[in-house]
């Protein structure tokens, strides 16, 4: 005995230092993801009255343009930078050679008889067209297929390393300097008829190329180089200058240079000594609400610290959050309301439950505000939508709920941001509707919940809802087998399911994975089935050819080769729990008794006699244990009332308590007072029993007469 109180204190001692540890852990990772910035300590929102004493500019420091502001400048910028085209002259050369050979070819044919004295002239004005034309320029496609010319009517030239800006109207296409060259050589045959025969013989698309090509590089280059002259500043607040007074309305412009003095403060001073007070501030906020949440735990849901598994997963998604939303904000503060928040907090509420849901999303939303711009916004939309996503999200059982749930969270959202905005501006017209979309964003990646309820059921070995239906549907193949191999074992399981669902439900737990373990509980019998009273025929029993230690070891294999064939079939372990422990460590009853009553002068080794174990230490767990003995011991009955059903599950209840059989399950006396009312009325509906009740009748007779003498009186 002192030797199993010293392991279970070992063993209780370094799940404790493990438990510690994790939150240890989760509040170093949660200080490193903290911006190393201090905070402005003043909160203000535009259009409210300024509520702190009057502020004064400590320092000097740059009013800085709004987003909108710099953004306007930037489209401005762009829409009036020109793209860059390299100008390749050695290509115009080229194809000019080319021609000017071919016309001295075509001079040495005999249509060269009909050439004039002035054919030197000719073929230098032809030659000349065709300089003008690539001296122009050639695009390889027309003006309207280039997206860095949309909206220009000029283009910068890069020749020898040289910018210069060239009309639009002036530069060819392949097809418009076709139809140029064409034209050219037509007007020169109707000149020089005698030219005409070698004109013709002339094809301009074979000396056309394209000179122009668009120069990215440069052209990413001078954009940047605008972009970067850009000030994002407009104009200067002196220290010393009084910023606005306390009760004062904060207009735009007090606005925008309140968050220039925020941003201003935050980069000031970080850069100081007074750096290190900032991270003392930090540590000491995050370790309270990480003792905050370890105090819920510890008072409200305590016996999540007794699982390794889902402290350590409530904690892991918790810090997984944090990082992502840091991630996000340090990329793209704009984007900090695509974050789909509320994944935290449906991910928890599907494998453990509401209350610890909603806490966790709290406390990540506060860390996270911290973070984001307009933290204060931030942490209010953050957790309306969580808890919203957490009632509406009750069970996770089809995937349309999930659905319903992701506009719920849209629709909280949006009415969320349009209240605040409406307190902040006052009209529906200064709303940013634009911003909506982020929130319709968020709530389609809502949706990845789902995936994530797969994934962390195959890496955590949780069990959601969804798998629990899939498990106790009759089809599924290990269900069919124990439906055809043993079908009495079989509805002894569907009775089963349906007492302990049934006692559940009122008492409180989860129906579903009582059902399920229910329906899996004597699964080990398919491997002899014939030994057991519900599968056998009339007149056949196989234990009459067998000792009685023989039969009890038969009967109670029936445990092991069920978690045996559990694991073989992959059932999950919260399923498989139901089958080691719905007999605990009882004995099998009718064979021990046989054999004490049959060895009365014999000590009877009671282990021979004795399931494994172990002991229910949950309420489904038990629940199942209860209803299994009670089903079972009710078809034994041979007269079957009210009274011998009652005598039956008081029977039933105290040996189990007296074997130690409930010392694990937390169960009260209150639990066990309405779990034997919810089994005898669930055995009086089963069995077709119905119950006297000689007050009521009389009450009801009394009633009938006053109701008499009610209906007399009014007629």
């Amino acid at each position: 005995m002192d030797v199993e109180n010293k392991l279970k204190s070992r063993e209780s001692f370094w799940h404790t230092t493990f438990v510690v540890a994790l939150f240890v852990i989760t509040t170093i990772l949660i200080y490193l993801a903290l911006p190393g910035e201090a905070r402005f300590k003043y909160e203000f929102q535009k259009g409210r009255p300024w509520m702190h004493e009057t502020l004064i500019a400590p320092f000097d420091f740059a009013i800085l343009k709004s987003d909108d502001e710099l953004k306007t400048e930037r489209d401005s910028v762009l829409n009036a930078q020109l793209p860059y085209f390299t100008y390749q002259d050695s290509i115009g050369q080229e194809q000019v050679g080319k021609l000017a050979s071919q016309i001295d070819n075509l001079g040495q044919s005999p249509d060269a008889k009909s050439k004039t004295l002035s054919d030197a002239d000719i073929k230098q004005q032809l030659i000349t067209l065709y300089q003008e034309v690539f001296k122009r320029g050639i695009l390889e496609q027309s003006i309207s297929d280039y997206p860095s010319l949309k909206g220009k009517s000029d283009l910068m030239f890069v020749e020898d390393h040289v910018g210069r800006k060239v009309p639009l109207s002036s530069i060819f296409s392949l097809k418009s300097a076709y139809n140029y060259l064409s034209s050219g050589q037509q007007q020169l045959a109707e000149k020089y008829p005698s030219w005409q025969p070698l004109l013709v013989k002339i094809h301009p698309e074979v000396f056309l190329h394209p000179n122009l090509v668009f120069d990215e590089k440069t052209t990413d280059f001078e954009r940047q180089k605008l972009l970067d002259n850009i000030s994002t500043s407009r104009g200067m607040v002196q220290e010393g200058e009084r910023i606005v007074s306390q009760g004062d309305l904060i207009t735009p412009d007090t606005y925008r240079i309140l968050e220039s003095l925020q941003k201003a403060y935050e980069n000031r001073l970080g850069n100081t000594t007074e750096y290190y007070g900032v991270l003392a501030g930090k540590g000491m906020f995050i370790i309270l609400l990480v003792l905050v949440l370890f105090l819920f735990v510890f008072n409200i849901r305590r016996e999540l610290l007794n699982s390794k598994r889902d402290i350590a997963f409530t904690l892991l998604m918790m810090v997984v959050m944090i990082y992502f939303c840091r991630l996000v904000v340090s990329t793209n503060p704009q984007l900090v309301y695509l974050i789909p928040f509320t994944v935290l907090a449906l991910t928890i509420r599907t494998f453990l439950d509401a209350r610890l849901a909603i806490f966790v999303n709290t406390i990540a939303a506060l860390i996270v505000g911290f973070m984001v711009p307009n933290g204060y916004e931030f942490v209010l939309l953050q957790i309306l939508a969580g808890t919203v996503a957490v009632i509406s999200q009750d069970k996770l059982l089809r995937r349309g709920q999930l659905v319903i749930t992701s506009v719920f969270i849209l629709l909280t959202y949006v009415f969320a941001f349009i209240g605040i905005s409406l307190i902040q501006e006052g009209n529906w017209e200064a709303i940013e509707w634009m911003q909506l979309r982020w929130f319709v964003g968020n709530a389609v990646l809502t949706l990845i919940t789902y995936l994530l309820v797969y994934i962390f059921e195959k890496s955590f070995g949780f069990v959601s809802d969804v798998t629990l239906i899939e498990l106790s549907y009759s089809n599924q193949n290990l269900l069919r087998k124990l439906a055809e191999e043993a079908p009495g074992t079989f509805q002894h399981s569907l009775q089963v399911a349906n007492l302990a669902e049934d006692a559940i439900t009122k008492l409180g737990g989860n129906p579903l994975l009582v059902r399920t373990g229910a329906m899996y509980h004597d699964i080990g019998k398919t491997k002899a089935p014939h030994f057991f009273a519900e599968n056998q025929a009339k007149g056949i029993n196989p234990h009459e050819e067998m000792s009685l230690e023989e039969s009890a070891q038969v009967i109670m294999s029936h445990v092991t080769d069920g978690v045996t064939l559990a694991k073989k079939y992959k059932i999950p372990e919260m399923i498989i729990d139901f089958i080691r422990t719905h007999h605990g460590s009882t004995k099998t009853g009718y064979f021990y008794m046989m054999s004490k009553n049959e060895n009365p002068e014999q000590n009877i080794d009671a282990s021979k006699f004795t399931y494994p174990g172990p002991v229910p230490s949950t309420r489904e767990t038990a629940v199942v244990m209860l209803a299994d003995s009670i089903e079972a011991a009710s078809r034994s009955l041979k007269d079957i009332n009210a009274e011998s059903l009652s005598d039956l599950i008081d029977k039933i209840f105290k040996s189990k308590i007296k074997d130690g059989q409930l010392d694990y399950a937390p169960l009260t006396f209150q639990d066990i007072t309405l779990l034997k009312q919810i089994f005898l009325e669930k055995l009086l509906t089963i069995y077709h029993v119905r119950m006297e009740y000689p007050e009521e009748k009389k009450v009801k007779k009394v009633k009938r007469k006053t109701i008499r003498l009610e209906r007399r009186k009014n007629d």
